[in-house]
């Protein structure tokens, strides 16, 4: 198997728009499942800005990590994609949301996308290691809120 960023600089744009042609099936099958599963989180912060708040935040969140990987994508610039999640998390941390939420959104993202792109084998695979270095970013971040 050849390097991410070969595998990136060669497949990478191609990748990206497969991903971008089914955005909205990916980031609502996202969405709802984060309002399923979640139902509670953000609710001290929705009690306070009036409502609204945990479903924008909901449906927002899925559509950010969308396009944040097609730039990563697109570019060929995984270093990119790992700066915004480490920003992204510490901010989220701040407000309650865990480790274990973003994770689930991340992992239930990739789902979505293997399931509604059509991706041969090799590029399933490569998608699958940046989700789970996306994984391994989210992890490594301390909960600076302790």
């Amino acid at each position: 198997m050849r390097s991410l960023t070969t595998w990136l600089s060669s497949r990478g744009p191609e990748v990206a728009q497969a991903l971008d042609q089914h955005r909205e099936a990916i980031c609502t099958a996202v969405t709802n499942r984060l309002r399923s599963t979640f139902s509670g989180l953000l609710s001290d912060v929705e009690s306070r800005a009036g409502g609204q708040y945990q479903q924008m935040t909901f449906s927002r969140t899925p559509q950010r990590l969308h396009r944040l990987l097609l730039v990563a994508l697109a570019l060929q610039a995984p270093s990119v994609l790992q700066r915004e999640i480490e920003w992204s998390v510490r901010l989220l941390l701040r407000h309650g949301v865990t480790q274990h939420h973003i994770q689930s959104m991340v992992r239930w993202y990739f789902e979505a996308a293997q399931r509604e792109a059509a991706l041969d084998e090799q590029d399933r695979n490569y998608l699958a290691a940046l989700e789970e270095t996306i994984l391994a970013t989210v992890y490594a971040i301390e909960d600076e809120s302790s």
